[in-house]
């Protein structure tokens, strides 16, 4: 005879789980659509500056007239480039889709164990130059956002491991889309798809998605340095750059200096996690995992950079780097979580170093080639967490985390705002100027420019000259650059 208590228990207990469940979908609803309104606002607020200037005009559409021959062979990232900096409303839908798809992405490749609001501050925690370049610049976003988009979706369908006929030739079309956007995934996306079908092969597991993977990254990859840009002696884009004389000099200075040194934060984070994944937390342990991120996080703190530092400096910082790098592949080597979670940890690890190796010899190389790597880094600390006696499904642990994500992203729109009515204000006054008759202007900085790009270039120079066409402002115009003030502070003072 059925007990019947038990089955009222039961039911009630299902009840719960069932409640619970529609209220986590429900929640996760609203910070996503909340994720998405942010996104919005920035791409609204965002001000025009840099290559902006020039693909929002007739340089951009001479540009696609020529099939951006002898350019580069971003063709992709250069379309969205063109589309978002004539129409707002393109805009708006492209950068809120794609940024909030890298949030959605990183939760999902995390098998949904990690909240939404833990993935959305990890990128409000980006460091600022990288910021400033990809999310605070239209031009870098189109390259840069959209490839870590297009990146994330492919390494999600990869991990779903199907030999479904639709599965793989959805990574076969995106693994090509996505090598036209930047040289440098072009190259890794090739190397990561080798080196995930090996271990495919060497694991027994299925080698379609990456056979598709890497066919795909192939065509690609043939397409975009086709491009004649390439092939240019002493062009900044030729394979003429390549140099490995620069190795050694590169790691010393830019390479690192991106890559690890100002992702300081991000490396106190994997401080805390290897002691947490310890199994004897001893005093030398804390040293050995603390000492370098300490260290890195101070001079970043000291706004320090490899220019101020002397050659001995440098290689000592180098000589922490490693001891940094090895200690965390053998703290999860040793560490007692599943095999299927180190893999996963290193794997990410590995692709985000081979995201940047190309720039150890190539050139140009800035903040904005870091974040791709930067979302790869924090996919492996995450996958590391989960194996910690940090509870990220605790609800104050969240509320937390929330209240954290409401203030930087308060933060953040009130910069762009200002900002956005600054630039406003001092294009009034520019035209007010030029009604005038003047041949000379000054011209003020905006009050924030760390989160932009080239916001106020140096008069003379090409950029500025695009600033002016854009505005209808005379090329034999001169721009007197002075840094911010507000006038009403400055009467203030005068009168204290």
């Amino acid at each position: 005879m059925e007990n019947t208590d038990n089955v009222g228990v039961g039911r009630r207990v299902t009840k719960k789980r069932e409640k619970r469940k529609a209220k986590s979908g429900k929640d996760n609803f609203f910070l996503l659509l909340a994720i998405t309104l942010f996104y919005l606002v920035i791409a609204w607020l965002l001000v025009l500056s840099g290559d902006d200037w020039a693909w929002g005009g007739d340089i951009g559409q001479a540009r696609l007239e020529n099939h951006f021959d002898e350019y580069n062979g971003r063709y992709f990232g250069n379309i969205i480039e063109m589309i978002i900096t004539r129409n707002l409303f393109a805009r708006l839908l492209i950068y809120s889709f794609v940024n909030t798809g890298i949030v959605f992405l990183i939760r999902e490749i995390l098998d949904r164990k990690v909240a939404y609001v833990y993935c959305f501050l990890l990128i409000l925690l980006l460091p600022v130059s990288f910021y400033s370049q990809t999310y605070g610049w239209l031009a870098g976003f189109a390259n840069y956002n959209t490839s870590t988009f297009l990146f994330l979706l492919i390494i999600y369908f990869v991990q779903k491991n199907r030999n479904s006929f639709f599965l793989c030739g959805s990574i076969f079309v995106l693994s090509l889309l996505t090598q036209l956007f930047i040289e440098n995934v072009a190259i890794a996306s090739i190397l990561i798809a080798g080196i995930g079908l090996l271990a495919a092969f060497i694991f027994k597991e299925r080698v379609l998605s990456y056979l598709s993977w890497l066919a795909g990254s192939t065509i690609g990859a043939s397409i975009m340095f086709s491009n004649s840009a390439y092939h240019i002696e002493n062009n900044m884009r030729g394979f003429s750059n390549a140099d490995l004389d620069t190795f050694s000099s590169m790691l010393l200075t830019d390479w690192t200096e991106l890559y690890v040194k100002q992702n300081a934060l991000l490396l106190f984070f994997f401080s805390i996690v290897m002691y947490l994944l310890a199994e004897k937390k001893t005093l030398g342990k804390l040293l050995l995992y603390f000492f370098p991120s300490s260290y890195f996080m101070l001079r970043y703190l000291l706004e320090i950079t490899w220019r101020q530092q002397p050659m001995p400096v440098l290689i000592i910082e180098l000589f922490l780097i490693f001891i940094f790098l090895t200690s965390l592949l053998f703290a999860i080597s040793k560490a007692s979580i599943p095999l299927f979670s180190k893999r996963r940890a290193f794997s990410y690890i590995t692709i985000s170093l081979l995201l940047v190796a190309p720039f150890l010899i190539v050139t140009p190389y800035g903040p904005r080639n870091i974040l791709t790597s930067y979302v790869f880094l924090g996919l492996a600390l995450f996958e590391l967490i989960l194996h910690t006696k940090i509870d990220l499904a605790d609800r104050r642990n969240q509320k937390v985390a929330l209240t954290f994500v409401f203030c930087i992203s308060l933060f953040f729109i009130g910069m762009h705002g200002v900002n956005r009515y600054e630039e406003s204000q001092r294009i009034l006054h520019l035209k007010q100027e030029l009604n005038t008759n003047q041949t000379e202007v000054n011209l003020k900085r905006l009050p924030y420019e760390f989160i932009g790009h080239d916001l106020t270039p140096p008069d003379g120079s090409v950029q500025s000259d695009r600033q002016k066409v854009h505005y209808n402002i005379s090329l034999n115009t001169k721009f007197n650059i002075e840094n911010y003030s507000d006038p009403s502070l400055d009467e203030l003072l005068e009168n204290k």
